[in-house]
């Protein structure tokens, strides 16, 4: 009775295994997307603060979109996308970030890269910088900041008026707010970034 049982388990995981094999010979098509504001200025922050980042990306093709890795060029910057990310044909989604300023102090600029199944690219490049401002009295520690960080809860009025963190950004004057994500954009991004 036992054999009989593990035979139709062995017959069973020998189909679903063929199932799935059989259906990879799909080749993935490229698509091409339109990324709002890749190259972003953010309002300066407290240092200690966290900060929400969010980066628009629209599928305008009619393949779908496939972000398979996030690379970030600072540990203080965490996705918080599962991966891998698929955007539908015509559909918008969002990069959704979070950058820790506990371990940065004045002028910071960051690079977030993206590698997926793009028309021009293997990777798609997301820029934004900040100033980050360190309390006034003096200045703390890691350990300070982190325990500020840790027990210090929103008050009603960060619910109201916002959060210093989430001031909003500007861009530059050469990239429209819906860029089309193409070789000639990422060379004027290229030429024009420090």
């Amino acid at each position: 009775m036992k054999t009989n049982k593990t035979s139709r388990y062995l017959a069973l995981l020998t189909v679903i295994v063929m199932i799935i094999f059989s259906s990879c010979n799909k080749k993935l098509k490229p698509a091409s997307i339109i990324v709002v504001d890749p190259v972003r200025h953010y309002y300066p922050v407290l240092q200690g603060e966290m900060m929400s980042i969010a980066y628009e990306i629209e599928n305008t093709s009619n393949n779908p979109l496939f972000i398979q890795e996030i690379q970030t060029t600072c540990g203080c910057i965490v996705p918080r996308n599962q991966l891998p990310l698929v955007v539908l044909p015509h559909k918008s989604s969002a990069i959704f970030l979070s950058f820790n300023t506990i371990k940065n102090t004045g002028y910071v600029e960051h690079f977030v890269y993206c590698y997926g199944n793009f028309r021009d690219t293997t990777c798609v490049e997301l820029v934004f910088d900040t100033n980050v401002v360190p309390q006034a009295d003096y200045v703390r520690d890691y350990e300070q900041l982190w325990h500020d960080q840790e027990t210090g809860a929103p008050s009603l009025r960060d619910f109201v008026d916002g959060m210093p963190s989430q001031k909003g950004y500007y861009t530059d004057t050469y990239i429209t707010p819906r860029t089309d994500f193409n070789q000639e954009t990422q060379q004027i991004i290229d030429e024009h970034s420090f």
